[in-house]
């Protein structure tokens, strides 16, 4: 019976020792690291829509350079991004909400993707989620907010933006 009951105790001992080990790699999987940058980016092809209520709905598509500042994921800093994006302007031209979905593309050729958004007219709530992409962006995800930069030319048709938040490393 002793035997028994020292032979549980060590069998107990070891799954005990086993579930730490586990939740301690659980923990140390995912890291997440800051990050912050800014773009530039030029309208490649626009729709505008006017709607029965008197708002006005543009779909673009946009081409963009995306320079992230350097940081612990050490992803390259440059990328080049596709954006399509959709904007709802109320009948007196303020903008009411405004949702895109967008791909950057680094040097290496891998992708990842990531959706933006903003309900405010002055756009401060805008939010970015990345949801994971292609080779070294696999299993990545992240958030945090956009702040637009505004217009670089005259017509809005090239702009400057900016991001900050945070990168989750599987």
């Amino acid at each position: 019976m002793k035997f028994l009951k020292t032979s549980v105790l060590a069998l107990a001992t070891v799954f005990a020792l086993a579930a730490v080990f586990a939740v301690g790699n659980l923990a140390s999987a995912e890291t997440t690291v800051p990050t912050t940058g800014h773009a530039v980016t030029a309208v490649t092809s626009s729709t505008v829509t006017p709607l029965t209520d008197g708002s006005t709905l543009i779909k673009q598509t946009s081409h963009g350079f995306w320079i992230e500042d350097p940081s612990a994921a050490n992803f390259p800093s440059e990328k080049v991004a596709d954006c399509n994006g959709t904007l709802l302007l109320s009948a007196e031209g303020a903008p009411i909400v405004y949702r895109a979905v967008c791909s950057a593309t680094d040097i290496d050729g891998d992708v990842w993707v990531a959706a933006f958004g903003a309900t405010k007219p002055d756009f401060s709530d805008c939010t970015w989620v990345m949801n994971g992409g292609t080779g070294k962006y696999a299993g990545v995800t992240g958030s945090g907010q956009c702040m637009p930069g505004g217009n670089i030319t005259a017509d809005g048709n090239n702009t400057r933006s900016s991001w900050k938040g945070e990168w989750v490393l599987p």
